[in-house]
């Protein structure tokens, strides 16, 4: 089964790694190397001050690394998470994986043994900002992942923001029954198993990462809590949540590029601490770091496509936009068949994700990935009178700088042209294709840099 290890190794032999061997501290200059890099190559830090553990970073900073990581093209990405969500595959569970050579007890400092950095300048302290949380519904035994943000607090003890999905549901179901949340965390994954982490489904996402891979993903059971836990992992920190328990984490460097605030948050006593000999630690840059917002954006946009596709047949390709935090505004291109599938498609979007506040429907020749062809569909194929869609008081998400009492005015605009256009309308100011792929077949010649 393909692991972080065998993700590095693809990611090596395609060009996009990048070993840095000298030594670097674990406050801000990790995150600083990685800013500079932040549209660049994944980076494999190989010499943190204090440490004998390597940390890798920018993993998932475009969505080409996924491709890479997963041995599949570019243009597969999208359709195989897609294809994922309609065809789980259920996991094998084991009796051994590489994360038990080496044990620790639960009391450990955690800082004692990993890299853990400092990332931003106003964080809180070292945070664990890659680790992929999972538990399970008490009732059901559902299992779910979700990345989440984990400060080290003291020895044994990690206080953590679960988002109001998922995990924090399984915590206040226990809440109601008056029992503990059996936790584990894993670190350094393959980067299939955290876009699966990010899939806003009912599913269990262990069986949409088997969908991602084509087969089974083989878990572990964990040490000391009643939690399966990938084979893959690099580190594993298992402990157990008590719901009535609370105590004050952040400020964190969160995805708008602001700071989430000094909350009182759940925290985790952790009861066992287990690595791989010489472990890869992972850490992902808080903030309008790419890594931050692609790492989820992958995910949500299959999820997005696939809930599109139940109303619109005519759907082509969903993005998240970077500047959009990858979160706020999506752009999507669909083969109109009828009036009014530019606005069903957004209210679906909005529908389907409460963070998405800004749509752009477009036709399927805008090429998503040029802003400057989205924007010039928006400026010569909208009449702001009928394509406009404006809901006000829709609900929002609290990480939103601008939710007011946790709501949003969504706008959605209609940029496709009628159905009825005029063949001319779709046409192209230009020469004509054959000439031009002539003329950059010949350009070394021409430009005498052959």
């Amino acid at each position: 089964m393909d692991d972080l290890r065998i993700a590095l190794q693809r990611l090596a032999s395609a060009g996009a790694l990048q070993r840095v061997t000298t030594s670097l501290h674990w406050q801000y200059e990790l995150a600083a190397v990685l800013w500079k890099l932040q549209h660049g190559p994944t980076v494999l830090f190989e010499n943190v001050d204090g440490y004998d553990t390597p940390v890798v970073g920018n993993l998932l900073n475009t969505r080409d690394k996924l491709a890479i990581a997963l041995d599949i093209g570019p243009d597969e990405v999208q359709p195989r998470v897609v294809h994922a969500l309609n065809n789980p595959i259920e996991p094998t569970v084991v009796d051994e994986a590489p994360w038990l050579d080496v044990q620790h007890p639960g009391e450990i400092d955690l800082t004692d043994i990993l890299p853990i950095p400092v990332i931003s300048e106003r964080d809180a302290g070292r945070y664990i900002s890659a680790g992929v949380l999972i538990c399970k519904d008490p009732e059901t035994g559902r299992r779910n992942m979700a990345i989440c943000r984990m400060q080290v607090q003291g020895p044994g003890q990690i206080g953590v923001y679960l988002a109001p999905t998922h995990s924090r549901g399984f915590l206040q179901t226990h809440r109601a029954r008056g029992t503990k949340m059996d936790v584990a965390v894993a670190i350094g994954l393959h980067p299939g198993l955290l876009v699966a982490s990010q899939l806003l489904t009912p599913l269990d996402e262990t069986h949409v990462a088997g969908g991602i891979f084509q087969q089974p993903v083989p878990l572990a059971r964990a040490r000391t809590v009643d939690v399966e836990v990938p084979t893959g992992a690099e580190i594993v920190l298992e402990g157990v949540i008590d719901p009535a328990e609370e105590e004050t984490e952040g400020p964190f460097g969160e995805f708008p590029g602001t700071y989430a605030p000094q909350r009182k948050n759940p925290v985790i006593r952790l009861t066992a601490v287990s690595t791989r000999e010489r472990p890869i630690f992972q850490m992902i840059v808080g903030g309008r770091h790419p890594e931050h917002l692609v790492t989820g954006a992958i995910a949500r946009e299959a999820g997005l496509f696939n809930a599109i596709r139940s109303v619109v047949p005519g759907v082509r390709r969903v993005l998240l936009t970077e500047g959009g935090t990858c979160r706020f505004h999506a752009v999507v291109s669909i083969a109109k068949r009828f009036p009014g599938e530019g606005r069903l498609t957004i209210v679906t979007a909005f529908a389907n994700q409460d963070l998405i506040k800004h749509v752009v429907v477009v036709d399927d020749d805008i090429d998503l990935d040029n802003p400057t062809d989205v924007e010039w569909a928006v400026a010569t194929r909208t009449r702001g009178h009928e394509d406009l869609v404006v809901l006000p008081g829709m609900k929002s998400n609290p990480v939103d700088p601008m939710s007011v009492d946790r709501t949003i005015t969504k706008v959605g605009i209609d940029a496709t042209l009628p159905v009825d256009a005029p063949a001319e309308a779709r046409q192209r100011v230009g020469v004509p294709a054959h000439v031009m792929e002539d003329i950059t077949h010949r350009w070394g010649d021409i430009t005498g840099n052959n």
